[in-house]
């Protein structure tokens, strides 16, 4: 089960990988860490946190299913929320690096980062084995929720 919170982690790294990827192919300004609070209702950032929030959410769902072929329900919902918080530690570093004072980044912004990449973790890991469609409504629930909280905290 501990391998979760670790491959939750890689996961966030490489999810930001991917990201940066992304974003070298897209206009200057375009990515979602350096939007101005003016351009926050514009297209290039409903289009960066739209990216943002595939990408982490796709990274997450799909890891977390590669994983779970080879453990019991009960303990996939459990290493589920692992992952999920492991991930949700490693973009709170990244971010809290990025912020440039030094400091971590504000407990609000801090808890709802857990708080979205546990549940979303933990939908991804009842949905799992439940089917197809349950996974793809899991994912767009995941989407839509990850994209409306960048949103939020765009604004505050």
């Amino acid at each position: 089960m501990i391998l979760f919170l670790f491959s939750g982690c890689f996961s966030a790294l490489f999810a930001v990988v991917a990201e940066l990827a992304v974003f070298s192919f897209l206009p200057s300004g375009a990515d979602p860490w350096h939007l101005s609070v003016g351009a926050v209702l514009g297209f290039s950032a409903f289009l960066s946190f739209a990216l943002v929030a595939i990408i982490e959410e796709g990274l997450k769902l799909s890891v977390l299913a590669r994983q779970s072929r080879s453990l019991p329900l009960a303990s996939l919902r459990i290493s589920s929320i692992l992952f999920g918080f492991g991930f949700a530690m490693a973009e709170i570093a990244l971010a809290s690096l990025t912020a440039g004072k030094g400091i971590l980044i504000p407990i609000p912004a801090m808890l709802g980062i857990i708080l979205l990449h546990i549940t979303t973790s933990f939908l991804y890991g009842a949905a799992v084995s439940d089917g197809k469609i349950l996974l793809k409504s899991a994912l767009i629930f995941g989407i839509v929720a990850h994209f409306t909280y960048d949103v939020i905290l765009a604004f505050i």
